[in-house]
């Protein structure tokens, strides 16, 4: 009986320590500080990239407006390791953020077209970026975009914009109006169906409402060169548009604006202003003109022209619609040229009572039967550009054919150029065919009989002196002496050196001199008659000489 009573009041002298209650205390530390932890934390989310360059497990940061809202805890490849997989650690109260229509993209130092950006990543490292979503349901699921968006304040409305010639522009090209920025392109795609090149654009707000269903579209180059047959032009735009290029628009001249569009209308986007003017005219008359001479300087777009003014546009050189038999079974080998005439350039867009089409024709037909022909005519001898030139000959040829293979044909007349040549060329035949050798034979009888003539009268002279030296003709009447004299004076004036006599002996003399330099001109023409209008020696290039 003694042990137990004494296990039992042993077991009453077990007394609380207050030194249990560090342990107790850092425990509910520790469990408050896990909760404290777990609380303030908020989803864990996955971004889907097409590598991880610049990041780091535990150390990039999500951000938002250059605030922190996440960390990236996790990085690691795909399961069919073509993409990285990152896992991020969002803060607390940021599940709002997280919808449909957030973006994100890595910040990193990029140079391009828009600028230079990201430069403040050079000490502190790559960031990723994201833009609240507002739209669509909470997701944990994203993908990061290889550029930075384009910005989307002020979004007034979109179209689209097709292009079968030029070259490709880039997302982020600016569209201008009158040289002010008032949009950019915000996709970049191919029809393959048309074969051309389609954009989206986006007009911002208020500058939409300079939309309307007439106006036009037509790339801006930064730097521009072109040679026609008004001259040289040079054309340098703003800084940004030499670098990436950009899309201007606007209304045709003289055109009034015309009904609003809604969004993702379809609008065509030409090469260059000049084409897009050139398509204003939707009445036309398409002519085909067959050349035989050189055509070479003109190309399409060249102007056709009636008297300076400009009626229609070069289409086609050559024009190809026309069979290689069909153009082979002519008489004499010539080129087509498809053209168009514009009325429509000759009636003010506001202009009532214009002639319809049909009359145009007529009237260009009753013209053509008036002597009203085409010819092709050096618009600038600068850089040798042609154009069409329409206008009234004298005695034209007959018109022998009015269609040709289906497509309307207008009657064409040498051009200036070929008249001269033909004109040259006649002229060096009939100087081919003048007998030269008989010509400067009969010319020296000619001065021989001439200095024969000269010297009989110079003689005739002296006897006439003579006789009136002698006695029995001074005792002549006197009115036969004054008559004698006379003629002593007359006969004199024939000599060599009288007052006819030597000028006409001076002539004959030139004369002969002149002739005998002609005669290696005449024979080199003869012989190459070409000489009068090119070199008769091809002029040697200079040689660079090599540095020493």
């Amino acid at each position: 009986m003694r042990g137990p009573i004494k296990q039992i009041e042993n077991m009453r002298q077990v007394r609380f320590n207050s030194i249990w209650l560090v342990p107790l205390i850092a425990l509910l530390v520790a469990a408050w500080m896990l909760y404290q932890n777990w609380s303030t934390q908020g989803p864990v989310i996955t971004l889907i990239a097409s590598n991880a360059e610049g990041l780091e497990m535990g150390k990039t940061k999500l951000k938002s407006r250059n605030v922190d809202v996440g960390r990236v805890i996790d990085i690691r490849l795909s399961e069919d390791y073509e993409s990285a997989v990152i896992k991020v650690r969002m803060n607390h109260g940021t599940e709002q953020m997280l919808r449909d229509d957030a973006k994100f993209w890595v910040v990193k130092p990029r140079i391009g077209k828009e600028g230079v950006s990201g430069l403040g990543t050079l000490l502190s490292g790559a960031y990723i970026d994201m833009t609240p979503g507002v739209k669509g349901r909470q997701q944990t699921d994203f993908t990061i975009l290889n550029q930075p968006p384009l910005s989307t304040e002020n979004e007034g409305v979109r179209l689209m914009l097709s292009s079968t010639e030029g070259s490709k522009l880039d997302v982020g090209a600016l569209v201008h109006f009158r040289g002010y920025e008032v949009g950019y392109v915000e996709k970049v795609g191919f029809d393959s169906d048309k074969g051309a090149i389609t954009y989206r654009i986006v007009i911002r707000s208020p500058y939409d409402a300079l939309i309307n269903s007439d106006v036009q579209f037509w790339m801006t180059p930064g730097l521009s060169l072109k040679s026609s047959a008004s001259g040289f032009e040079v054309r340098l735009d703003s800084l940004e548009t030499f670098l990436a290029g950009g899309i201007s628009f606007g209304l045709p001249a003289g055109r009034p604006p015309g009904a609003p569009v809604a969004d993702m209308t379809q609008f065509r986007l030409f090469s260059s202003k000049e084409s897009a003017n050139n398509n204003v005219y939707d009445e036309f008359i398409n002519y085909v003109f067959l050349f035989d001479s050189n055509v070479s300087g003109l190309v399409p777009g060249a102007a056709v022209e009636f008297r300076g003014v400009r009626i229609g546009t070069v289409l086609d050189v050559p024009f190809n619609g026309i069979s290689m038999d069909a153009l082979t079974s002519l008489d004499t080998p010539l080129i087509p040229v498809r053209a168009r005439i514009e009325p429509q350039r000759l009636n003010a867009a506001s202009t009532s009572g214009e002639m319809s089409l049909q009359k145009w024709n007529e009237l260009i037909e009753e013209r053509i039967n008036k002597g009203l022909r085409a010819s092709l005519k050096i618009g600038n001898y600068l850089n040798a550009a042609k154009v069409i030139n329409i206008d009234f000959v004298e005695n034209p040829s007959p018109i022998t054919r009015k269609e040709f293979e289906g497509y309307q044909i207008f009657p064409t007349a040498p051009d200036a150029f070929a008249n001269i040549e033909t004109k040259v060329v006649t002229i060096l035949d009939n100087l081919s065919q003048v007998p030269l050798d008989s010509t400067f034979k009969q010319l020296g009888h000619t001065l021989q009989e001439t200095n024969e003539t000269l010297r009989q009268l110079q003689a005739l002279s002296k006897s006439v002196s003579q006789l009136l030296d002698k006695s029995e003709t001074q005792q002549l009447p006197a009115d036969l002496v004054s008559t004698i004299n006379e003629l002593n004076l007359t006969l004199q004036s024939y000599q060599a050196n009288g007052q006819i006599g030597r000028p006409l002996k001076e002539n004959m003399e030139s004369l002969g001199r002149a002739l005998n330099e002609l005669q290696p001109l005449l024979r080199q023409v003869r012989e190459n008659p070409n000489t009068l209008i090119f070199d008769s020696k091809p002029r040697v290039d200079v040689q660079p000489k090599a540095a020493k």
